[in-house]
C-alpha cells in the first residue's frame, strides 16, 4: 500500500465520505492530496475512539468491585493497561502541577491516551496514525490553549490577562507594555502551534521511516525500527502531556502567586 492507500480504504462509508472532502475542501496543504490523507486519518481518529471506549468499558466493568479490583492484575491487560498508563500520567502531573493536579487529570488523561494509541496504529502495517496529520495534531494543541488559558482565568480573573501586558509585576512594567505585550501574545499563542507541529512531525517521519525499511525487506529488517518507533510513540506522548501540564502550572501558579 502506499501513503494515501490503508485498510480504511476498504470500508463502507469511505467513498462517500472522500467525495464529501473533496466536494467541499477540495485540495489544501491541510486537507493533503485530493482529500485522501484527511479521510484516512478521519477513520483512523474514529477507529482510536472506538477502542479507547471499549477499553475503559471493560476496564469499569472489571474494576466494579472493589474487592476484587484491589488485587493488582498477574498478566498485562485492559485494566492493567490504563492502571499503568494513568499511574504514569498522574506521576507526572504531581510533580510539575503541584496538589492541584486532579482538577486536571481529565483532559490530560484523555489527550495522552487518545495521542498514545494513535501513535501506536501507525506502527500497523497498512494504517495511517491520525497524529501525524497536522488537522489533528493543531486540535489537541488547540484544545489545550483553550484549557489553560480559560484556567488561568478563572484562577486570577482579570489579571491573567493584565500579566501579559506587564509580567513584572510592577509599576514601571507599565511603561514597558508596548515592548513585552507583544512579546508575551507571540509566547502564548504559539504554544498550540508548536505542540502540534512537534506531534506530526515526529510522527510522520517515524512513519516514513518503517514505511521505507518494510518496503527493502518486510521480514526482519523493520523489527529494530519498529522498537524505535514505539520509543518514539512514548516519547511523544510525554512530552506533549508534560508541556500541557507545563502550561497550566505556569497559567495557574502566576495567577495563585497574584491572588495571595
Amino acid at each position: 500500500m502506499d501513503h494515501h492507500t490503508s485498510w480504511f480504504s476498504f470500508l463502507p462509508g469511505y467513498g462517500q465520505t472522500l467525495h464529501y472532502v473533496q466536494e467541499n475542501f477540495g485540495h489544501t496543504e491541510l486537507i493533503g492530496k485530493h482529500g485522501i490523507t484527511t479521510v484516512h486519518h478521519i477513520f483512523a481518529a474514529l477507529l482510536v475512539l472506538i477502542i479507547l471506549f471499549i477499553g475503559s468499558t471493560i476496564a469499569k466493568a472489571r474494576i466494579a468491585d472493589l474487592e476484587k479490583a484491589i488485587v493488582p492484575p498477574s498478566s498485562m491487560g485492559v485494566v492493567a493497561f490504563f492502571e499503568l498508563f494513568l499511574e504514569t500520567v498522574l506521576g507526572l502531573m504531581e510533580q510539575i502541577i503541584g496538589p492541584t493536579y486532579k482538577r486536571y487529570v481529565p483532559l490530560i488523561g484523555t489527550l495522552g491516551l487518545f495521542i498514545f494509541c494513535s501513535n501506536l496504529i501507525g506502527l500497523i502495517p497498512g494504517m495511517l496514525p491520525p497524529t501525524d496529520n497536522l488537522n489533528t495534531t493543531f486540535a489537541c494543541g488547540l484544545i489545550v490553549f483553550v484549557y489553560f488559558n480559560w484556567h488561568g482565568l478563572r484562577a486570577h480573573g482579570i489579571h491573567h490577562l493584565l500579566h501579559m501586558a506587564n509580567p513584572v509585576g510592577t509599576w514601571w512594567g507599565w511603561f514597558l507594555m508596548p515592548l513585552l505585550l507583544p512579546v508575551e501574545l507571540i509566547s502564548v499563542c504559539v504554544r498550540p502551534v508548536t505542540l502540534g507541529l512537534r506531534l506530526a512531525a515526529n510522527m510522520v517521519g517515524d512513519h516514513a521511516v518503517l514505511l521505507a525499511f518494510a518496503g527493502i525487506f518486510p521480514l526482519l529488517l523493520p523489527l529494530p525500527f519498529y522498537a524505535l518507533g514505539l520509543l518514539v510513540c512514548l516519547i511523544q506522548t510525554a512530552v506533549f502531556c508534560i508541556l500541557s501540564c507545563v502550561y497550566i502550572a505556569l497559567h495557574t501558579a502566576e495567577a495563585e502567586e497574584g491572588h495571595h
